[in-house]
């Protein structure tokens, strides 16, 4: 890793509506793209419900009509600008992403790297707490080779945004998510089964979001082997 690239900037939104994370989001990424802001590492717990799509989702031949039929039922998604499939975010999940110049790792450059580099922090994070985690693939509840898994469930959905000049990775961690939020995710998956799990259902207890932001943080700070520093998001020039 290049020595400009082991001091990254957090941004913790707290309690933040999804829709205006992911739009300054594309303002933050663009920074670090022409070299005026350091790497980022953005979490945030959502402050409301909504569903967040990848950015070509609806423009896939199946789902043609889809967003049209929801804003009919007054379901608005929120795209966003990585890949991959559609996501509930609610206030049971921990949402991050992670923004970096494209050559803050060395050559091949391939998927597998990418991935295992980026989401190092949640690994650690999860072995700390005992729970055995892999990248693996759900059947049906938005599949993507990426995902981690816990014996075959998805406790992470993660995506990717690859760019001349950057890269950003999304990742939505299911911390008190219970198995409800899989029937309101049939509206885009109607043969979903039992694939989703959590914290709170593997460790049998409610988990304190605040503390698992810290831990998740420090997960990363160790992992990347990176400084973090901190700034009031209204004093980042965008």
């Amino acid at each position: 890793m290049p020595d400009y690239c082991k001091r990254w900037l957090l941004i913790n939104y707290g309690k933040r509506d999804s829709s205006e994370v992911l739009e300054k989001e594309e303002k933050l990424t663009l920074k670090v793209s022409e070299g005026r802001l350091p790497p980022i590492l953005e979490i945030w717990i959502p402050s409301r419900e909504c569903f967040v799509a990848g950015k070509n989702f609806f423009k896939r031949e199946e789902k043609k009509g889809l967003i049209d039929k929801l804003k009919g039922e007054g379901i608005i998604p929120v795209i966003r600008s990585s890949g991959g499939e559609i996501i509930l975010h609610d206030s049971t999940c921990l949402n991050f992403g992670l923004i970096s110049p494209r050559n803050i790792l060395s050559l091949p450059f391939d998927m597998g790297r990418i991935f295992t580099f980026f989401l190092s922090g949640i690994f650690l994070y999860l072995k700390k707490n005992k729970i055995p985690c892999y990248f693996g693939k759900t059947k049906v509840f938005c599949p993507g080779r990426y995902d981690i898994l816990v014996e075959g469930k998805k406790i992470a959905g993660n995506a990717l945004l690859l760019r001349k000049n950057f890269c950003l990775v999304h990742g939505t961690l299911f911390v008190n998510t219970e198995k409800f939020y899989l029937e309101k995710m049939k509206l885009f998956y109607p043969s979903i089964e039992d694939e989703l799990t959590s914290l709170k259902i593997l460790m049998k207890k409610e988990i304190k979001m605040e503390k698992v932001v810290e831990e998740v943080v420090e997960s990363y700070k160790k992992s990347l082997k990176v400084n973090f520093f901190t700034l009031p998001f209204d004093k980042i020039k965008i």
